[in-house]
Formats: C-alpha cells, sequence, structure tokens
C-alpha cells in the first residue's frame, strides 16, 4: 500500500514524525540524504520510537535505550535483538509517499549464518543469561560457521530476565512470552544448547569439565555465569520459604509460595528487593521491607529520589524497617517469622531476600580472580589479555569503563547483552574496544525510573523538575565531573546517553546553573 504521508518541507533535516500506513504505525525520518521510512515500534518491546532519541541515523527507544540504524533498521544496541524493515520512500510533486507492502512485519531477524561442516572450531559459552544470550546470536551474526555450545543450568532457553521480578511475578506476562526465541532458533541457527552444571574451567587449557565428569576442550570460550544470590548467614537462614529472585524458577516459586498467604518479609531494598515488594503488593499480600539503610536506594540514586520511591511503596501498603537488620529466621518446618535486631518480630508466610550477588566464578581455574570473585579483563573483555584465547562478559567482568577511567563491575541486565556483543565479536576476530554506555531501568508500579552512566561515589547530586511529582532528572557529579543522570525524563536520558557515547557530556558547571536545559539541543550541536 502506498500512502502521501507528508509535504517535502513538514519535517527539516534531523526531525521525524508517526504517521500511520493503512493500519501500521510508521516512523519517518528525515536525514541529511533524504527521507526514511520502519515501523514505529521497538522490536525489544512495543514502545513508541517516536518519542526516542534521533542521532546521526542512530535512533534510539525511549523507554530501554535499544538503538536502530535508520538507514538499514539494524539492530545497533540491545535489548533489541531483531532489526526492523524499512519502506520505500518516495518524493515526487512535493509530497512524500511511503510503501508497505501488504502482509509487511514490523520487525525483522538480523542476518544470521549457521553451521559450516568445514569449520571444525569449537567456541563455548558457559551461561545463558543476558550476556550469554546476545553472544551466540552474535557469533553467528559474525560469520563464525564452527561449533556454538551455550551451557546452561537451566533447561530453558534463555528468557527476559528483568520480567521475573515484575510482570511475570504479578501474571501480567505469560510463561510463553518471556523466551528470547523459541527452540527452533537455536536449532535452524546451529546453536547447541547443553544442560549441564560446569564443575571447572581450567582457563589455561580452555578445558571444561562437566559435573557428570564429560569433558569438553574448547578453541574459545566465553565465560557468562552471571551472579549467585546472596543467603542469609543468620539463624533459620536456610528454611524452607526464604527464597531468592534471580531465575524464571525462582520467579514461579515465589508466586506459588504467594498463593493462600496475606503477609511476606523482603529483606533487602536493593532494585530487585523493592521490585519485589512491589509485585508482592499487587498480588494482595501484605509486605515489609527491611534493610539496614536509612533510605532506600540512597547510594544509588541520592535521598531525595530514594525518599520518593519510599513514599510510592508506603502509598502502596508497603512497610518498612529502615536501619534495620535481621537477627534470624523463626519457623519449626517452614519460616514463619523474621527477628529483627532490635527485638522486634515480623510475621511472615515467606521471605525473599534482595541482598545482592555474588560473582559466580568459583568453577573457574588457572587464572587469578579479583578480591570479588570476579574474572579481571581487558578493552575487548579477554581474560589475561586475551593469553589463554578466555573472555568474561556480564557479571562477573571487571572491565575498563571508558567514561570514568575505573576498572568496574556493573551487575546489570542491558550491560551484560551489551559486553556479550562486544565479547563475541573478539572471539570471532572482529573485536574492538568495549565502550557501551551503561543503562538500566527499575520499575515500581507504574513509575519507571532510568538511569545512565556510572557514578559509584558521587559527591553532588543536582535535580531538574520535580521529584514529588516523578517529574525529573537528576545528574550524578564526582570530583567536579558528571557521571551520571537518572530519572523520569526518557528523551533527556536518551540524550544524556548519546552526549555520553561521543564524549560530550555536559559539564559540572552547565548542569549547576542551568539544570533543566534540554539535552537534546546539545546533542543536535554534537
Amino acid at each position: 500500500m502506498e500512502q502521501h504521508v507528508a509535504d517535502h518541507d513538514d519535517l527539516s533535516v534531523g526531525e521525524m514524525r508517526t504517521v500511520r500506513v493503512g493500519s501500521m504505525p510508521v516512523l519517518l525520518v528525515r536525514l541529511d540524504d533524504g527521507y526514511h521510512a520502519l515501523p514505529g515500534r521497538c522490536t525489544h518491546r512495543p514502545r513508541a520510537l517516536g518519542k526516542g532519541t534521533l542521532h546521526d541515523g542512530r535512533l534510539m527507544c525511549p523507554r530501554h535505550q535499544a538503538a536502530f540504524d535508520v538507514r538499514s533498521g539494524d539492530a545497533l544496541e540491545p535489548p533489541a535483538l531483531d532489526g526492523l524493515p524499512v519502506f520505500p520512500v518516495e518524493v515526487r510533486d512535493g509530497g512524500v509517499y511511503v510503501t508497505v507492502p501488504d502482509g509487511a512485519a514490523d520487525r525483522r531477524l538480523m542476518p544470521t549464518g549457521g553451521r559450516d561442516p568445514a569449520d571444525d572450531r569449537v567456541f563455548v559459552v558457559i551461561g545463558a543469561g543476558a550476556a550469554g544470550a546476545v553472544a551466540v546470536e552474535t557469533l553467528r551474526r559474525a560469520g563464525y560457521g564452527g561449533r556454538v555450545v551455550m551451557i546452561s543450568r537451566e533447561s530453558r532457553p534463555p528468557y527476559d530476565r528483568p520480567n521475573c521480578s515484575e510482570d511475570y511475578l504479578t501474571g501480567k506476562v505469560a510463561a510463553e512470552d518471556l523466551p528470547l526465541r523459541d527452540e527452533a532458533f537455536y536449532d535452524e541457527h546451529g546453536i547447541e544448547r547443553r544442560h549441564g552444571a560446569v564443575a571447572r574451567l581450567d582457563v589455561p587449557t580452555r578445558t571444561i569439565l562437566f559435573e557428570d565428569g564429560e569433558e569438553l576442550p574448547a578453541d574459545a570460550v566465553l565465560v557468562a555465569s552471571g551472579g549467585a544470590p546472596n543467603r542469609l548467614p543468620v539463624p533459620g537462614g536456610d528454611l524452607p520459604g526464604v527464597f531468592t529472585l534471580r531465575s524464571w524458577e525462582d520467579s514461579d516459586r515465589i508466586a506459588a509460595a504467594s498463593r493462600g498467604t496475606d503477609t511476606a518479609v523482603v529483606v533487602g531494598s536493593s532494585f530487585v528487593g523493592l521490585e519485589v515488594a512491589a509485585s508482592l503488593t499487587e498480588l494482595g499480600i501484605a509486605t515489609t521491607v527491611v534493610a539496614p539503610e536509612e533510605v532506600p536506594l540512597a547510594r544509588a540514586l541520592g535521598p531525595e529520589v530514594g525518599a520518593r520511591i519510599r513514599r510510592l511503596h508506603e502509598d502502596h501498603g508497603v512497610g518498612f524497617r529502615l536501619g534495620r537488620g535481621v537477627a534470624g529466621l523463626r519457623g519449626d518446618d517452614r519460616v514463619d517469622a523474621v527477628l529483627l535486631d532490635d527485638g522486634e518480630e515480623l510475621p511472615a508466610h515467606f521471605v525473599v531476600l534482595g541482598i545482592g550477588v555474588r560473582p559466580a566464578t568459583a568453577f573457574v581455574h588457572g587464572v587469578e580472580l579479583e578480591p570479588d570473585g570476579s574474572l579481571a579483563v581487558d578493552e575487548q573483555l579477554r581474560v589475561a589479555g586475551g593469553a589463554f584465547g578466555v573472555w568474561a562478559a556480564g557479571d562477573i567482568a571487571t572491565y575498563p569503563e571508558p567514561y570514568t577511567g575505573r576498572r568496574l563491575r556493573i551487575e546489570h541486565w542491558r550491560i551484560a547483552q551489551q559486553q556479550g556483543k562486544a565479547a563475541a565479536l573478539s572471539m570471532a576476530g572482529r573485536g574492538e574496544p568495549f565502550r557501551g554506555v551503561p543503562f538500566f531501568w527499575t520499575q515500581h508500579y507504574r513509575l519507571s525510573i532510568g538511569y545512565v552512566g556510572v557514578a559509584r561515589a558521587w559527591d553532588e547530586v543536582v535535580v531538574a523538575g520535580d521529584v514529588a511529582k516523578d517529574d525529573f532528572l537528576a545528574y550524578y557529579l564526582e570530583r567536579g565531573a558528571v557521571h551520571a543522570a537518572a530519572g523520569t525524563r526518557e528523551q533527556q536520558l536518551g540524550a544524556f546517553a548519546e552526549l555520553m557515547r561521543v564524549g560530550r557530556t555536559p559539564d559540572a558547571g552547565l548542569v549547576r546553573t542551568t539544570p533543566g536545559i534540554d539535552l537534546r539541543e546539545l546533542l543536535a550541536e554534537a
């Protein structure tokens, strides 16, 4: 179907507009080489791309910062795995016409190769989380034709883990919608999925030993084993009814425990802990959060934003015991109470722990681990500078973070995906220094807060907007430099991410004197 969607001069270079061609929302974009058209919704989740960030032909989704090439439709940044089709555009008689073929899809699989029997190499990915899932696809897209073996403790294919503490836990997302790909995808592209536990990886020889005694030698290995949830080292900490949330199965266990019960305690005011508290409250369970912090998430987001998140939870019925520790858990055959360090006892039909994770690297041998148990990697995510043909990505990788100049380990889903892609390209001989801009989001009821950058030791927070009204952007400064931004203004966050990527992050003096400056204007000048 061809349709007139605009006059030639309706859009300036660098502008975009959402139009409809038949029943499909189409994003019309004008760049310096003319008009381009592609579907108007992100392939990760159906968010309107017309509200996103456009810079130099690169289009970023406003919600989760997936990025696409406007000219080709290619997916550039996760969490989008699929690209967008591009539609023919013709300018004639002063009008802009877009043709959407009958039955056109609103997404397309990126060109993905398969197994080449002549290639006898074996590349192994240990882990099927965010980093591992993206890595195996990227290897095939990069033209690698040898064996790809993805090892996972879980029998399920890779899935959308952030939803496990959010919409899947509350029942808003069905089980069939969690997998990132169906089983057929891995079969079609020659990606072997191995269900099992690795007992040992000998890094110098790249030999993998499974718990059943089988050995698998590899030509290249990516360690993407993720984190293991911390447990409570207190009496009763191992009672039945005490859960962590790291997996689909964990979410199912918590959902099952919530049926027919009415009280729960969440230990820890981490992002996951508070997301679980929100989900349990939506399920009608009286939930109390216990944490040693005086203000939840204050270390990450600052006291003003942390206090707003606490009020939001309290408005929905969540109770807090802050500045408190857990002395023990009580129960005969199952937990039924949480004993606090001040003597208070909280009834609980079940308990969820949200007290962080540690790198799951106990099986890694032959290379020195960092003090926190992570693996040190270089700028291409290679362990020991590439000496052994082993890479690491995600929660377990301490890498040279280019925007702060420090070595960091970041425990967030999207950067694990970014690192999985970068490591796979390096494994395939197409590596470049990793320069992914860190981003994560956290969802509490209908409030979504995004965070761009890294400010672990910020000493100043500058806020634009009104935190109390959930309309704000906060800048995090460290030693006079702006290292991160967080808030609800998605377009401003997108512009901040692009400014960081191109090395034009606003300076501290500007955000102090003009915190409400429109970052999109700065980006247009970059």
